[in-house]
């Protein structure tokens, strides 16, 4: 990824310039095995010759080099992928210090410094103490919230800084930061759908609002989970009957088993006094992980017909942020180590709820 390559650099506009390797030397006033060892990559130039070779070959000196400051968005999803299969696979430490030094190679580029605040914040629970990890990640969110113009990364950098402040147990500094979010949101992708389509390109309008319906319900099956985890409701099971409904209406087990699967999840921890319901709402997860195991990457299907797009130019593509190992990992464990199913451990029905967890994500 924009490595500096200034061996191939200096060869390819040499050759550009109809120059032999002797009468670049010469017009270096230096040796012809000084520049032969350029090429070959066996040394590197000094700034006063990089200087005047990018003057001869009349680019910059960051061109000559093979520097760019910047990344572009394929480059950033491709180095996000590639950090967080090595989470997985290798020590966490020697992956933090990579994560380091993308940093601080692409300090001004923004959006990468925003997906890696992603990449750690999905990814700390993994680091044996976190505070390294945490305080890298402050180090990025204040970054970018000084310095970049976009109010799309202010805005992530927002919630990124909200998260850190609950992490460090300072949930009082969060509300005067988000209570102002909390006002009804302008219909702004319902005027861009009708600019689309006021312009003939209907395609982009249907996009817009299946985009839009698309993430609304990822959110609000999200919500409904934690007004059930943290008991923030009147009637439980009025929740959970919504909360259902909303499933089957949109078919989200299938079409986002993330959101779903926790959702029944905690439905079953909430029911843990009746056997058979609870039983029932753990076997929902069962379906909802087994959708995820099949196809573990944002889609869309028969309805969000037209939302593929979208997805894949998000900043982190159509990829879940965290790899299917380690959320293999957090899975099982949610429900082999969860203390409110302690009395079912020895229930055969039980059992074989976590044998086919086990089997499912094992074949993976």
């Amino acid at each position: 990824m924009n490595q500096m390559n200034i061996r191939e650099n200096i060869l390819e506009n040499r050759k550009r310039l109809n120059f032999t390797q002797q009468n670049l030397a010469e017009f270096l006033n230096i040796s012809k095995a000084a520049v032969s060892k350029w090429e070959q990559g066996h040394s590197v130039p000094d700034i006063q010759y990089v200087g005047e070779m990018a003057v001869l070959f009349d680019i910059s000196v960051d061109e000559l080099i093979g520097f760019s400051p910047d990344l572009s968005k394929e480059q950033i999803k491709t180095i996000f992928h590639s950090l967080s299969a090595s989470f997985s696979r290798e020590n966490y430490d020697d992956v933090l210090q990579e994560v380091k030094r993308y940093g601080k190679r692409y300090y001004n580029c923004y959006p990468f410094l925003a997906t890696l605040i992603n990449l750690l914040v999905n990814h700390v629970n993994l680091a044996e103490t976190p505070e390294e990890t945490l305080e890298l990640t402050e180090t990025f969110i204040d970054r970018v919230m000084t310095h970049t113009d976009s109010a799309k990364l202010k805005e992530q950098m927002m919630f990124y800084r909200a998260a850190m402040l609950i992490t460090h147990g300072q949930p009082g500094e969060v509300i005067p930061l988000l209570k102002d979010y909390t006002e009804p949101r302008m219909p702004i992708n319902s005027v861009l759908a009708q600019s689309y389509l006021m312009t003939g390109v209907p395609g982009k309008a249907k996009e817009v609002l299946q985009a839009e319906v698309y993430e609304s319900m990822v959110f609000i099956m999200s919500d409904m989970t934690m007004m059930m985890y943290s008991d923030l409701y009147n009637d439980l099971e009025a929740v959970i009957e919504r909360g259902t409904a909303l499933d089957e209406a949109f078919k989200l087990k299938a079409l986002h088993p993330s959101s779903t699967l926790n959702f029944y999840l905690v439905a079953a921890m909430k029911m843990s006094g009746d056997k058979e319901r609870c039983l029932f709402y753990l076997n929902e997860f069962l379906e909802c992980v087994k959708h995820l195991a099949d196809a573990y990457y944002l889609h869309g299907d028969e309805f969000f017909s037209d939302i593929d797009d979208w997805l894949n130019n998000l900043d982190i593509g159509n990829n879940a942020p965290v790899s299917l190992m380690n959320a293999k990992k957090q899975l099982i464990h949610s429900v082999t180590d969860n203390e409110v199913f302690r009395d079912y451990k020895e229930d055969i029905a039980f059992k074989n709820i976590v044998h086919t967890l086990k089997t499912t994500l094992e074949e993976k």
